[in-house]
């Protein structure tokens, strides 16, 4: 129920909340963000996080070195969603605490682990495990959104 508590703006009537993934163009622009989920890290200023296809798959590096070490583009403005089939081109409907925010990642930025990233999940077949009683739900935000996610 805390996990929803955090997110009661993010599936309700508040406004929104959404982390800008984009490399800032100096380390000043860097410095100016919070603290920035990263895979199973959470990057602080000024750090950013570095996506890639090779392991690992997200890290957090120096904003200087962005471009030298070949990270890849993360989507500016990902998607909502609220379950898996809201996502596509591999991308999985993550909740994201830190962030405060539910929206299609690409898989490294949301390992699921359940410290900051929950995946979502509209039966037990959508969790890793898929085990029964793996999908469960976490509340019923004021805009009346049910929110179910994978427990890890």
């Amino acid at each position: 129920m805390g996990v929803w508590g955090a997110l009661a703006g993010c599936c309700g009537g508040g406004p929104s909340h959404k982390c800008d993934f984009t490399p800032p163009t100096t380390e000043m622009d860097a410095a100016s963000d919070g603290p920035q989920p990263c895979g199973t890290e959470i990057c602080q200023p000024p750090q950013v996080c570095c996506l890639k296809k090779i392991a690992p798959f997200a890290i957090c590096i120096d904003a200087k070195d962005y471009v030298a070490d070949a990270c890849e583009m993360i989507p500016k403005d990902p998607p909502p969603c609220a379950v898996p089939t809201d996502c596509d081109g591999g991308t999985v409907c993550c909740l994201q605490v830190t962030a405060q925010a539910i929206s299609c990642q690409p898989p490294p930025l949301c390992p699921g682990d359940g410290v900051d990233t929950y995946l979502t999940c509209g039966s037990d077949l959508d969790c890793p495990s898929q085990q029964a009683g793996s999908c469960k739900n976490v509340g019923t935000g004021t805009a009346g959104v049910t929110l179910d996610v994978c427990a890890p």
